[in-house]
């Protein structure tokens, strides 16, 4: 029968020994507050010194018009013009310099709400390109949104006056047949028929009209419209300096921790080297 007890010893002299694990990181620990420091300061220097970038978001919904086009522009092809005009990329490896776009996208389940936000170098350099946006596109669509309604109004002008006409032919008919009633029947009683066609001409016209007006007002039709207003930010969105400073600590304990380590397994070897010698 084999003896386990040498295989169990060779086990435990293997094992890492949490108590020796942390007298390395006292005897080292000058090494690591050293890495700690550097690595903070360095983040430090970079939070503090590195210039503010502010950002500004707006809400832009694009207008519409019902029944003749529906959206005025295509909201992926809007976001696509904007960063094309005034995004960070001007061509291919050549950058704009702030203030530019960084985002136009499609509000999420909102398809007719797009969604800007502007990079600056100060709060007003954000907050004004936003509103020099808005405003081209509000110019922009406000021409198509007239030009949209024009053929609906022209309609609608058009069935006002032929409606006036038709009740104006209605009455002339309803006098006529009242002055034929004691002389000829009969003909009085043609003439009452013919007021038939007009009404019903009338009651069409009067749906139209109504569905006509219907589509000019909200929310079937309107005109693109800023959502709230522009407001220059408080505070620079970048850098991040809590955040950067955390990163930095984190990073200067686990460099500091690692190096520790690689210091001890340094010496440890070099000491080994020279006994074996």
């Amino acid at each position: 029968m084999q003896n386990p007890q040498p295989a169990l010893s060779s086990y435990a002299d293997d094992e890492i020994s949490l108590l020796e694990l942390w007298q390395v990181l006292v005897k080292r620990k000058a090494l690591i507050l050293t890495c700690f420091i550097l690595c903070l300061a360095a983040g430090a220097a970079f939070a503090f010194l590195k210039a503010p970038v502010y950002e500004a978001s707006i809400k832009l919904r694009i207008g519409q018009v019902q029944g003749n086009g529906g959206l005025l522009e295509n909201a992926e092809e809007l976001s696509a013009r904007i960063l094309a005009q005034y995004g960070e990329d001007v061509a291919e490896g050549i950058k704009r310099d702030r203030p530019f776009i960084t985002k136009a996208s499609v509000q999420k389940g909102v398809t007719t709400t797009l969604q800007l936000t502007a990079e600056g170098d100060t709060p007003e350099d954000a907050a004004r390109l936003l509103d020099d946006v808005a405003k081209g596109v509000q110019k922009t669509h406000t021409t198509m949104f007239e030009g949209n309604l024009k053929p609906i109004a022209e309609r609608l002008k058009s069935l006002e006056e032929q409606r006036t006409a038709l009740q104006q032919q209605y009455v002339d008919l309803t006098q006529l047949a009242e002055q034929l009633k004691d002389r000829d029947s009969v003909q009085a009683s043609l003439v009452m028929l013919e007021r038939g066609p007009i009404t019903n001409s009338i009651n069409q016209q009067d749906a139209e009209r109504l569905r006509l007006s219907q589509q000019l007002t909200p929310p079937q039709t309107r005109p693109t419209e800023l959502i709230g207003e522009i407001t220059a930010p408080a505070k620079p969105s970048k850098p991040k300096k809590a955040l950067v400073l955390a990163l930095a600590a984190v990073l200067g304990m686990m460099s500091g921790v690692m190096l520790a380590f690689a210091a001890e397994f340094i010496s440890k070897a070099k000491a080994n080297g020279e006994t074996k010698a």
